[in-house]
């Protein structure tokens, strides 16, 4: 008899790890990027122009650590960095035709991601999934 594991922090955790470790090796593959650079090529494919704090806030990053993804995304020459012209402190940031490229690229990779972990589960399955992770998404921890 299996033992149920109701280590749900842990398991959570786990399959996290997997997902990005083989998500990182698809998109370094294909475009160069990182999982993570790649979730803010998709922020700014809806937000270009933004401030760098935006971003920060969207991907839920601390202001140093999107400050080196922003540096290494420019020497990719996939966004550039422009000050803010009501605030001359502040920087924004936009796609260059080469980081809307990208993140078209990507998404597509993310997608065939997707389905390939939704293989072996009913519709029924997958939304109930989707739906507890929506719930531990709008928990205020």
């Amino acid at each position: 008899m299996t033992q149920h594991d109701d280590r749900l922090i842990f398991l959570i955790g786990q399959a996290r790890q997997r997902l990005y470790t083989r998500l990182d090796k698809a998109l370094m593959d294909h475009t160069g990027v990182t999982t993570a650079q790649a979730g803010a090529l998709f922020f700014l494919s809806r937000e270009d122009g933004c401030l760098l704090l935006e971003v920060a806030r969207g991907l839920m990053l601390d202001k140093s650590a999107i400050t080196r993804m922003a540096d290494r995304l420019v020497k990719k020459r996939l966004i550039e960095r422009r000050p803010c012209p009501r605030d001359g402190r502040s920087v924004r940031v936009f796609l260059t035709p080469a980081g809307r490229r990208a993140a078209r690229r990507c998404l597509a990779i993310v997608k065939a991601h997707n389905d390939t972990i939704k293989e072996g589960y009913s519709q029924a399955e997958i939304e109930t999934f989707s739906r507890i992770l929506r719930r531990w998404n709008s928990f205020n921890i």
